[in-house]
């Protein structure tokens, strides 16, 4: 499939809604994260497109994450991302604690040898985490696309994504995800994937919600800048309960 073809088609009914419906100048691309060369665009260091297309089509296991929104006062395409310090100087890894976060939690996910989970002590690597976020098979979609430098509560953000819920829905199916991570915003984006698009999930325990029908696992986690608990305690917490749905469904595909 051409994503990003579709991807672009869905953003522009997503702008001529929100236009028609006076609630953003511009919404906030996101999808299929760009796996090309690292370079500064004059703000921050991005990606290039290159061949994640092909890179999400072969993969042995596909990582979708929903994130609420940009916390910033313009949109912009976050299909580039790279996790990166913002600087002219390509560099190392963001010192902010949510790529920190995310990296952790989508090498957790992804990396399961034998179907065993690897314990914190052996993940935490920042050199390997920050290469590994940049190279694997992984989308994100934001579910409230309105940029907005205030962040908007769980009531705010449920209305935003009934309102565009059949363009959500239909960016969600698209990538055909084996896992779809949903991050922050207290069960409200587990509960719309529910109602919206795998309808017959169900909870397995904490983390870990199940579709049987598409053979999907819907896992729920903190926001990445959660600072109640530790790095350790949340990824320790997500692996366990990772570890036991692995345990209780022999029939997830771990690989292709």
């Amino acid at each position: 499939m051409k994503y990003h073809e579709q991807e672009e088609k869905l953003f522009k009914r997503w702008s001529t809604r929100a236009r028609k419906l006076r609630d953003a100048d511009m919404i906030t691309k996101d999808g299929l994260l760009y796996r090309g060369e690292v370079w500064f665009d004059g703000y921050n260091q991005v990606c290039r497109p290159a061949d994640e297309e092909q890179l999400w089509d072969d993969a042995g296991m596909r990582l979708l994450v929903l994130t609420k929104e940009l916390d910033e006062d313009d949109g912009w395409d976050i299909r580039g991302e790279s996790g990166r310090v913002p600087t002219p100087h390509l560099t190392n890894r963001t010192a902010q604690r949510f790529f920190p976060n995310l990296e952790l939690w989508a090498y957790g996910l992804l990396t399961i040898p034998d179907r065993k989970v690897i314990p914190f002590s052996r993940a935490d690597n920042p050199t390997r985490l920050q290469g590994f976020y940049e190279n694997a098979p992984i989308a994100r979609v934001n579910c409230k696309k309105q940029p907005d430098m205030k962040a908007a509560s769980n009531a705010v953000m449920q209305k935003y994504m009934e309102g565009y819920a059949d363009l959500l829905a239909e960016q969600i199916a698209m990538y055909r995800a084996d896992i779809v991570l949903c991050l922050g915003g207290q069960g409200t984006m587990v509960n719309f994937v529910q109602k919206h698009v795998y309808k017959d999930l169900e909870q397995v325990n904490a983390h870990c919600w199940y579709s049987a029908k598409d053979n999907v696992l819907v896992v729920k986690q903190y926001h990445p800048n959660y600072t109640v608990y530790s790095r350790k305690e949340m990824y320790s917490g997500l692996m366990r309960d990772y570890q036991a749905f692995l345990k209780a469904t022999p029939q997830f595909p771990t690989a292709r």
